[in-house]
């Protein structure tokens, strides 16, 4: 590291420091004061935030420089093979098919079961493909965009079902909050476990969408995206597990929605040139 580089990263270091020392300042101010304290804390946070603005590219973190870079060429390939008739049918307005939940997880992406998702899927995503923990939004697929289909994808080697399984205590605020509605058993964090979520999260919706899918208006799938073929049925499979609350295999494999799924995709997709 250079001169330049030790200088700044001193300066960090010294930024930081004054951070936390605004915070134990604040906290030993006595209680009515409490809008000083959050005066000095956003003082001190406007510093730091101005000093990381005025970094110089060069000083970028390597990773982020580097995604940055094949993110930008990426789109670029995008915009090269993508003319304006590929947005023309969701340019003013979308009319998806599905509103689909599944996990934030990076390994997961709607390539594996949709080639073009653009205006074809309202995509909500968080950690362990839940629905308690993004409400509004699912509830906007549904209720506002009228999606016919709403598919719960869960995913094998889930990070989020481990955790849910195991001690989370030392995790902050905002993750627990997240891990404490996946209602798994402790312990047992692997495909099982993560089948059953996809099961509870089905459930939690049929209680939510009930008059929907009495009527027909919406159809609930639970499906699993196996990327390590652990039920068996091919590695990268998205193997549906439940229908409207059916979650028999036989009985499963008898329902005309789940034999579309083997079957040859039906003819006006929108081709993605």
């Amino acid at each position: 590291m250079g001169r330049k580089g030790q200088r700044m990263k001193k300066g960090m270091a010294v930024l930081s420091m004054l951070l936390l020392g605004a915070h134990a300042f604040a906290a030993d101010m006595p209680a009515k004061a409490d809008a000083d304290k959050e005066r000095i804390r956003s003082m001190v946070k406007e510093v730091l935030r101005e000093y990381a603005s005025s970094l110089s590219p060069k000083h970028l973190n390597a990773d982020a420089k580097g995604l940055m870079q094949n993110i930008g060429q990426d789109n670029r390939n995008f915009m090269r093979t993508h003319k304006a008739g590929y947005f023309k049918p969701f340019a003013d307005g979308q009319h998806p098919r599905a509103t689909v939940i599944t996990c934030a997880d990076s390994r997961v992406h709607t390539h594996a079961f949709d080639a073009s998702p653009d205006g074809d899927l309202f995509l909500v995503r968080n950690i362990g493909n839940q629905i308690a923990t993004a409400e509004g939004s699912v509830e906007y697929g549904v209720d506002h965009l009228h999606t016919p289909v709403l598919l719960i994808v869960g995913h094998s080697a889930c990070g989020a079902i481990k955790a849910a399984s195991g001690d989370y205590s030392g995790e902050s605020g905002p993750i627990k909050n997240e891990l404490d509605t996946i209602q798994i058993p402790k312990g047992e964090g692997g495909i099982g476990s993560v089948v059953l979520n996809v099961h509870n999260q089905v459930k939690y919706a049929m209680g939510k969408f009930e008059q929907k899918v009495i009527s027909g208006e919406l159809t609930i799938v639970g499906a699993v995206y196996d990327f390590r073929d652990e039920l068996k049925q091919g590695q990268g499979k998205l193997a549906i597990v439940n229908v409207n609350g059916e979650s028999d295999a036989k009985k499963l494999a008898q329902l005309e929605i789940v034999q579309a799924t083997e079957q040859a995709p039906a003819r006006g997709r929108r081709s993605p040139y």
